[in-house]
């Protein structure tokens, strides 16, 4: 799923408190459906710190046109009518978006075991009008050589093309919240990370963060 590339990032927010119901559903209504007609997910994950109580979904696809059709045939599908109805007191609102994966000459190196990490820095970065090739280029030339050098490789790279555009969705795996705080100390202790730091200057006007944890299903 990891090679497709057009993915959903799919939030959906659930009542406080409600977790464990909203996992049994998923797992016995909305999961199966989903593998049966989109495949495989490539992640599941809930917030830990930031916007909390949010279950953040990762499903692949070959284009925008599978999207719609896949999308189409789940929602059609009785099973999704059964899982809207089990979880109607559970889910508070679902949003999605597409992006298209970015790849990056190098990226991948890592990328499995990153992606195998049980948190999850999931990063959103809202860049100026006509200042996206600028940013993806910034990246690749001074962010990412020092970022797989104190943390890794990514666990993937997003730019939106429908929902909010402008808009870059980054994710990178750690061990534990100990161990991402570690790794950042020692990225920004690093010299080239000052060169990112001056290069990306007036690029992007607001960046978002949480921290989530992978969760199987």
């Amino acid at each position: 799923m990891w090679t497709k590339p057009i993915v959903e990032i799919r939030v959906e927010e659930y009542t406080r408190g409600t977790l464990p119901r909203y996992l049994a559903a998923q797992k016995a209504l909305a999961l199966p459906l989903q593998e049966r007609i989109i495949g495989t997910p490539m992640a599941y994950y809930t917030s830990l710190v930031g916007r909390i109580n949010c279950a953040i979904q990762l499903w692949g696809y070959e284009s925008v046109a599978a999207y719609a059709e896949q999308r189409a045939a789940v929602e059609a599908d009785p099973d999704w009518a059964a899982y809207r109805d089990a979880t109607q007191d559970i889910t508070r609102f679902t949003t999605t978006r597409l992006t298209r994966q970015v790849m990056f000459d190098g990226a991948d190196e890592g990328a499995a075991q990153a992606r195998a990490k049980p948190v999850v820095d999931f990063r959103v970065y809202h860049i100026h009008n006509n200042r996206m090739g600028t940013f993806l280029d910034t990246s690749a030339e001074f962010a990412l050589p020092v970022m797989m050098r104190n943390i890794g490789a990514p666990i993937g790279y997003f730019q939106t093309i429908v929902g909010n555009l402008n808009e870059i969705t980054h994710l990178w795996g750690y061990d534990s919240l100990g161990d991402m705080e570690a790794r950042r100390d020692k990225r920004n202790a690093d010299p080239d990370w000052r060169a990112y730091l001056d290069a990306s200057d007036g690029i992007y006007h607001r960046q978002e963060t949480q921290v989530l944890r992978k969760i199987a299903l």
